[in-house]
């Protein structure tokens, strides 16, 4: 879902990293994820998205939902995740602003058990 709002480059005014999550064996044959950089230090615009907070299962739930501005790229795909200050936020969803393949638009969420 692309909104119409196409950002400025001004805004663009955050870095991150974009990894793909893979799955590997250690020397004992068990899995460890690593992470797999596909970009590194790029500019991004971020906004509040769909933050929420709720309870469940006797566990306060955190969800939060940010949306990431950042120039055309066809690297980027569904799946992958944001590293933004020291979190982790998985992309469900990305959009193309405004069609013409000048920026895209990334949907995070992370969602957190908390006590």
């Amino acid at each position: 879902m692309a909104t119409n709002y196409t950002p400025h480059p001004g805004e663009l005014d955050k870095l991150i990293d974009i990894v793909h999550v893979v799955n590997d064996l250690n020397e004992n044959g068990y899995p460890v994820a690593r992470d797999d950089v596909v970009c590194r230090q790029i500019w991004a615009g971020v906004k509040d998205a769909s933050s929420s907070y709720g309870h469940a299962a006797d566990t306060d739930i955190s969800t939060v939902g940010l949306r990431f501005h950042i120039r055309w790229r066809d690297d980027v795909k569904v799946g992958m995740t944001v590293l933004y200050e020291d979190e982790r936020h998985e992309i469900v969803q990305i959009g193309n602003v405004g069609f013409n393949r000048a920026y895209l638009e990334l949907f995070t969420k992370k969602v957190e058990g908390v006590r």
